[in-house]
């Protein structure tokens, strides 16, 4: 598939640097619904014992969790008279990455244990974009895509026993996103369909009890966008 992906991106491309036909010129506002899937990698290490007394440290085995999610976003963008385009696109609300559960039991003589759920959301989503365009005719183009993107990532890790408890920052995370797509437009109203992947930078994040997690991120997503030109 990824050598499919590749092949159709390459040919397109390589027709947006030919000439095409005029498409409409000017901004445009629009709403996208994705059909997206999270896949979350990551490991946690804990500290066993107290980290001032050379503890050592005990990692936990690599887990993965893919969850789909439908997410709705808003864009506004600016489309040059050949077709290609640039433009901003919010996420306003926000969405899960699914969960983890393990048990932790009693180690080094510590005397607690309890059932730890671990899961994050993505939040304040915002992607900066171009669209190198092809336009087939006036009314029908087709596009690569590719820009910069940055979300936040909020842990909400629960624990059944206040022993274990720990607290995560949110933080920041930047990542490139790539994907192909067709434009349609009817009058100045326009529809698109496209597939994007975007691969999000490694989110390490320590917590409260001195706990480290490492993820990696990717998301697949099917988009379907209507847009309005002025």
């Amino acid at each position: 598939m990824n050598k499919i992906k590749n092949l159709l991106i390459a040919a397109v491309a390589t027709l947006a640097l030919t000439s095409s036909a005029l498409a409409f010129e000017g901004f445009s506002i629009g709403a996208t619904l994705s059909d997206s899937t999270f896949d979350t990698t990551g490991v946690e290490k804990k500290s066993q014992g107290a980290a001032a007394s050379g503890s050592s440290i005990e990692t936990s085995a690599i887990q993965k969790v893919s969850n789909g999610v439908d997410i709705g976003s808003v864009f506004a963008e600016y489309t040059f008279a050949q077709g290609s385009t640039v433009g901003i696109e919010v996420i306003p609300g926000d969405a899960s990455l699914g969960s983890k559960t393990r048990t932790h039991t009693i180690t080094n003589g510590q005397n607690v244990s309890g059932v730890i759920t671990a899961k994050a959301n993505v939040s304040d989503h915002v992607t900066i974009y171009v669209e190198p365009t092809f336009m087939l005719n006036d009314k029908f183009g087709v596009y690569v895509k590719g820009g910069a993107a940055r979300v936040t990532v909020e842990t909400q890790e629960s624990q059944t026993t206040t022993s274990i408890a720990s607290t995560y920052p949110n933080q920041d995370v930047y990542g490139v996103m790539m994907g192909i797509g067709a434009k349609a437009y009817y009058g100045n109203f326009f529809a698109k369909l496209e597939s994007t992947t975007t691969d999000y930078g490694e989110v390490s994040l320590t917590s409260s009890t001195g706990k480290v997690i490492n993820a990696e991120i990717e998301a697949d997503a099917t988009v379907v966008s209507l847009g309005y030109n002025f």
